[in-house]
């Protein structure tokens, strides 16, 4: 029996092998149903690129949820930049505003943004801003107000194609970002969804606790990895700071 699995395929034929299944389809919904018991997983390779993945405001002053976007980490401005002065590649103008948005609630987001012109603007002010941001129908809004054509630096977790789905050419997608990273929590996950399916609960109980085990490992290290390379303070990002620079009452 081969141990080396490299696709979706490989999965399935190894589940097969070491469950002594013959029904390939049958392994195959256990992943399906798996994969969404996963969606909350935060993996490193699900991450964007901030200094290349960039929103642009439109004239009600919101950038467009990205439809790919799971959960957001952190939106920041760099400076004046719009899509007629596009932004090049890890670029920074030197003169702001330098601006990192907080999380807030839709409620908050709307009455700020209402008062939000009757306060100064922090333009060119030598300090990093802390601004917010807030969920808007489909949309995200800023404060402060971005004008249309402005560039926000947008860091957030993308969500990840479904194994056997169809991609944008219709081609059956084999692989995946976790199914790359996280391997053990693919075949500890399948088994565990197989033994339930066959109303095994014992069997179902031992695989879920090996899931259990290694996911808690990879969210440990996504944790280290977020707070390790500088302090400790473990406060959430979408919990808003009280900003000294910035601050609308």
């Amino acid at each position: 029996m081969s141990t080396q699995i490299n696709n979706a395929n490989d999965l399935v034929t190894f589940v097969q092998q070491f469950t002594g299944s013959n029904n390939s389809q049958e392994i195959q919904q256990c992943i399906f149903v798996f994969e969404h018991a996963l969606r909350n997983i935060e993996l490193p390779c699900q991450r964007t690129d901030p200094y290349t993945t960039f929103g642009v405001a439109d004239q009600n002053s919101q950038i467009p949820i990205p439809a790919d976007m799971y959960k957001p980490i952190l939106f920041f401005k760099m400076g004046n930049y719009n899509t007629q002065n596009p932004p090049p590649v890890g670029y920074n103008n030197n003169l702001g505003p330098w601006i990192i948005y907080d999380r807030i609630g839709d409620r908050d987001i709307i009455a700020d943004s209402m008062l939000q012109q009757l306060y100064l603007q922090p333009v060119n002010i030598p300090a990093i801003i802390r601004g917010k941001f807030g969920e808007v129908a489909g949309n995200y809004k800023f404060l402060p107000l971005v004008t249309a054509g402005e560039v926000v630096n947008l860091y957030y977790y993308k969500a990840f194609p479904l194994l056997y789905s169809l991609d944008s050419d219709g081609n059956e997608i084999l692989t995946n970002g976790p199914f790359q990273s996280f391997q053990e929590g693919y075949i500890y996950g399948t088994l565990r969804e197989y033994y339930l399916k066959r109303k095994m609960p014992e069997d179902a109980a031992y695989w879920d606790a090996k899931f259990q085990a290694a996911l808690k490992e990879i969210q440990d290290q996504n944790s280290l990895g977020k707070w390790s390379g500088g302090h400790n303070r473990l406060y959430s990002i979408f919990q808003p700071r009280i900003s000294k620079q910035y601050q609308v009452k």
